[in-house]
């Protein structure tokens, strides 16, 4: 049993490409970074050098397209915790880079470096997570500095996957020097990738210099980046959902282009973190349902290209952890879940339109992570478990409760929550913590205080990493 939402039809997607490949010769893209321009160029696309546009035929995206890779594994310090893009399974990741911090106190605060490193413990010790983003940016240390801290944190707290760094050359190389203490040597890192590039287009059509300085950095060094416009519905893009893809498709697509110039087969995910503008507040709405129907169609034009893809989901604009928050979260992460992705981002802790990490909404959000995943495994129809012959031994002489089938097979087929309340009336009642919140807080403080990562980063690598941090910071930035 599969389920998938695909909101286009196969003649409604070449509508969609060939709106792109409009776009590509006519429109073109802006591309502010030299050495991209020139492999444009050597390839066949044409650049005015006035207005830095480079206008792409065809024949160039349908090769670079076909050296694209359809599958890939990103690498953790446990190796059972490796992602695999392209092949079925739906990953879910934390919220990333939030400049703000909605301590277990509920104050919203800047975000530190202590809280950089409690949430990738949290994250961590939460079962249904399976990336360490970068939760958020510390304030509290250069801006030159914090990504190489964070690479740290990521593999001295968790043997999940992680987030690398690539804005700018300098700050690519670094973290794939960092990374590469990790993985034994620069060799060893591109042959098993350890770090997740971001190079983020900017909407509309622009390939700015920094971000593509990265994009080639990593895809010369074999590390998978994923390509995410925000572009805002009647702001950034048209106001169409449609109008938005087509942009947004060929915003990503350039991205591709480039990595593939750079190096033949570099690990290059489609991917979107786009949505609506709110016409009354001029903010992106990522809690919106017109994101899910975007990340459908993001998906689906991803799977039409054979690449590997990645989306948001678990998003809000709410301040608080409430209603709203918990009812946007559910509705983008399942819509995204049931969309096909490989990779979600954003599915814990996020509020505030990702503004603000939150530690109780990244406990909760686990729960939220779980259900998920559950309603994506589907429903057994083998004969077993269709249970015909328990049907008649039991259904009119007693009950399933004791039946050696139900202790089979209950664990695999209900999901149960750790938070979320059931039970009755009087049992809530009696508990010292009432409300959810309370209860969220009381679970991450435990576990910030009990979980330990398994197995511990070697303690020569970690003075390494410390060490090359030190020498970077006496350096100054670059």
């Amino acid at each position: 049993m599969k389920m998938l939402f695909e909101p286009f039809t196969r003649a409604e997607l070449e509508k969609l490409d060939s709106a792109t490949i409009s776009v590509f010769e006519k429109t073109g893209i802006r591309v502010l970074e030299p050495e991209a321009t020139r492999l444009l160029v050597d390839a066949g696309a044409k650049f005015d050098k006035k207005t830095n546009i480079a206008t792409i035929p065809e024949r160039v995206v349908r090769e670079c397209l076909k050296s694209a890779p359809r599958k890939f594994k990103l690498y953790s310090r446990d190796e059972k915790r490796s992602l695999a893009f392209g092949e079925g399974k739906v990953h879910f990741g934390t919220i990333g880079t939030a400049v703000q911090v909605e301590g277990l106190d509920g104050v919203v605060r800047p975000a530190t470096l202590k809280d950089a490193e409690d949430f990738f413990k949290l994250s961590d010790a939460l079962p249904f997570i399976d990336h360490s983003g970068w939760v958020c940016w510390p304030r509290d240390t250069p801006d030159f500095l914090a990504p190489l801290q964070e690479i740290f944190f990521g593999f001295k707290h968790s043997t999940k996957t992680i987030d690398g760094w690539n804005w700018g050359k300098a700050g690519a190389e670094q973290s794939l020097d960092l990374a590469s203490i990790v993985a034994g040597g620069r060799d060893e890192l591109i042959e098993k990738p350890l770090l997740l590039g971001f190079a983020n287009p900017v909407s509309p059509l622009t390939l700015s210099k920094e971000a593509t300085e990265g994009l080639i950095v990593y895809a010369r060094n074999g590390q998978p980046c994923l390509y995410p416009p925000e572009c805002m519905a009647g702001g950034t893009a048209p106001a169409t959902i449609a109008g938005l893809l087509v942009q947004q498709n060929a915003e990503i697509l350039a991205s591709v282009i480039v990595a593939q110039l750079v190096r033949r087969g570099a690990p290059s995910v489609y991917s979107s973190v786009s949505s609506i503008m709110d016409m009354r507040t001029g903010s992106i709405a990522l809690g919106a349902p017109e994101a899910s129907l975007v990340m459908a169609g993001t998906a689906q034009l991803a799977r039409f290209y054979g690449l590997p893809s990645r989306g948001t989901g678990g998003n809000t604009e709410s301040m608080l952890v409430d209603y709203q928050a918990g009812a946007e979260a559910a509705s983008t992460l399942l819509m995204a879940a049931l969309s096909g992705f490989d990779f979600i981002y954003d599915t814990a802790g996020s509020i505030e339109s990702s503004l603000t990490a939150s530690f109780t909404k990244t406990v909760l959000d686990n729960d939220l992570c779980g259900e998920v995943k559950r309603i994506l495994t589907g429903v057994d129809v083998s004969d077993e478990a269709l249970a015909t012959d328990v049907i008649d031994s039991v259904a009119l002489k007693g009950a399933y409760l004791s039946h050696p089938h139900t202790l089979k097979y209950f664990r695999k087929e209900h999901f149960s929550p750790s938070l979320l309340w059931r039970g009755a009336r009087t049992a809530w009642t009696a508990q010292p913590k009432k409300d959810l919140r309370e209860r969220a807080v009381v679970r991450c403080q435990e576990l910030l205080r009990t979980h330990k990562t398994d197995p511990p980063l070697e303690s020569d690598v970690e003075k390494k990493m410390l060490r090359y941090i030190k020498e970077v910071a006496k350096r100054g930035k670059p």
